[in-house]
């Protein structure tokens, strides 16, 4: 069972040193198991996810840190803590009633995690059959995107000027896809910076080549939160409703179906998720293979 077991090669960090105690033990695996169980029920019993989306962020942690250490598993927790801090701050001091515009709020679903970890986990399932550097910058990317998106739109909505369309530049009202801030714009270098910091420190040596893929993955995931943006201003399907005058994600209002006035009715925001991290990984996949 322990053939796929932790295929990075150990290096000083903690999470290394870590993963050659760990997964030297006979019952590795059904540890995991449970760490990964306890993970879930407790992001349920938090309300971060739903009941599909804790069984999904189980599948993704077991499949990515099996494989890749946990050094994957302290990456995705650090998305997935970093951006609930984010999102009860938003919502604490924030003055947008976003769940007017958006059609899901609150709990995160199964479709929600694997919109941003699915690319994260099929890097490392490509990783278990090649290990090699690609693949794990691809895992960091995948991550590294859904953190820097994460972090825009939680942080930029508490932005004290209005958003402006990224395709337009003109003025938008906060909260909708495709309206992009200053204010955003930091938080998504953050988030994205902040994940390929991690990932190098994880996985990688203190070398000049590692920087070099530290920067692939903070640069495509900053890139691919861009073009979420410019999905989200474009394909994303938006309704109008006329009742209180606003654009919105919502097809339907009180039962009364609303008429879609931007993008394509089956593109919805978790599909532009999934897109612009796709987008992403495969990104960073190329770039490595181009700089060796």
């Amino acid at each position: 069972m322990n053939a796929y077991a932790n295929l990075v090669p150990p290096n000083a960090s903690l999470t290394s040193l870590f993963n050659g105690f760990f997964f030297s033990l006979p019952f590795a695996f059904w540890a995991l198991v449970f760490i990964m169980v306890v993970v879930a029920v407790a992001s349920y019993a938090a309300g971060q996810l739903t009941v599909g989306g804790s069984a999904a962020a189980f599948l993704v942690g077991l499949g990515s840190t099996w494989i890749l250490g946990f050094g994957a598993l302290a990456t995705l927790l650090l998305f997935f803590i970093a951006a609930a801090f984010l999102g009860k701050l938003a919502k604490r001091i924030g003055f947008v009633d976003t769940m007017k515009i958006h059609r899901k709020g609150g709990k995160r679903d199964a479709m929600q995690v694997y919109a941003n970890g699915l690319m994260a986990l099929v890097g490392a399932l490509l990783y278990a059959f090649n290990p090699s550097i690609p693949f794990l910058v691809m895992f960091g990317a995948a991550v590294g995107e859904a953190a820097s998106d994460t972090f825009a739109g939680e942080v930029g909505i508490l932005s004290k000027t209005n958003p402006v369309s990224i395709i337009t530049g003109r003025p938008m009202k906060p909260g909708l896809s495709g309206a992009v801030s200053a204010l955003g714009f930091v938080a998504a270098l953050v988030g994205a910076l902040l994940i390929a910091l991690c990932v190098w420190g994880c996985f990688l040596p203190l070398t000049g080549k590692s920087a070099a893929y530290a920067s692939v993955i903070g640069a495509s995931s900053f890139f691919g939160c861009l073009i979420d943006s410019v999905l989200g201003a474009t394909v994303q399907a938006h309704y109008y409703d006329e009742a209180n005058d606003r654009l919105t994600e919502h097809p339907s209002v009180n039962g009364k179906a609303l008429p879609l006035v931007r993008g394509i009715r089956w593109i919805d925001n978790d599909m532009v998720n999934l897109m612009s991290n796709v987008v992403s990984a495969l990104l960073a996949l190329s770039l490595v293979l181009i700089i060796g």
